[in-house]
């Protein structure tokens, strides 16, 4: 990996093999996808009703959510239990909850969504290029919850080891607020960071 400040990245010889990694974790017919969809769906589903909890009354002015990275989209349909028009994008789709798509090239419109939900920062190859569609396609007033896997080093898929959330906050170049820079607490995702941002 290489090392700059606040993040060490793997070295890839090109993009398509960097994508070739990434679907492969979670690829259809992979044992990691069908425990998704079968034995773990309930728990994570259960894990993102703890996760958004904290953001009710945020996410009761959402018409609209967009999460990206959302594998087979348990996160994407407890945003929908909320009442939201929810979708989540990925490089492997999972329909209807997620459509196929790539987190450093969103396929939306500006300024589309109320609220955006990632937790794949450590699988992004690109870090400015994915906080750039983000501010993109966030509306005024909107906001975006990132879980950040924070000095972990054993998941052989991660595109890059973040060294704190510093480094994500200075990628953002919109006037924003933080409401939440600290560790999730939550014994589903231990090694996670929560970083809860306003667009102003």
């Amino acid at each position: 990996m290489e090392k700059i400040e606040g993040i060490e990245t793997r070295n890839y010889n090109s993009y398509e093999e960097y994508i070739e990694h990434q679907k492969s974790k979670a690829n259809h017919g992979t044992p990691l996808r069908e425990k998704l969809l079968g034995e773990f769906w309930e728990s994570n589903c259960e894990g993102f009703r703890l996760n958004f909890k904290p953001y009710k009354e945020i996410l009761s002015t959402c018409k609209n959510a967009l999460c990206i990275g959302a594998r087979v989209g348990e996160e994407v349909s407890v945003l929908k239990e909320l009442g939201i028009d929810a979708i989540g994008i990925d490089l492997v789709d999972n329909p209807p909850l997620v459509i196929k798509g790539d987190c450093h090239n969103l396929a939306f419109e500006d300024k589309s969504y109320d609220f955006i939900f990632s937790n794949i920062f450590d699988h992004v190859l690109y870090p400015e290029k994915f906080i750039s569609e983000i501010e993109r396609v966030i509306k005024p007033g909107g906001h975006c919850l990132l879980h950040l896997s924070v000095q972990v080093r054993d998941d052989v898929h991660a595109a890059n080891v973040l060294l704190g959330s510093n480094y994500v906050v200075s990628l953002f170049k919109k006037d924003i607020t933080i409401l939440e820079d600290q560790k999730l607490n939550q014994p589903e995702w231990p090694e996670y960071w929560t970083l809860m941002i306003k667009f102003n």
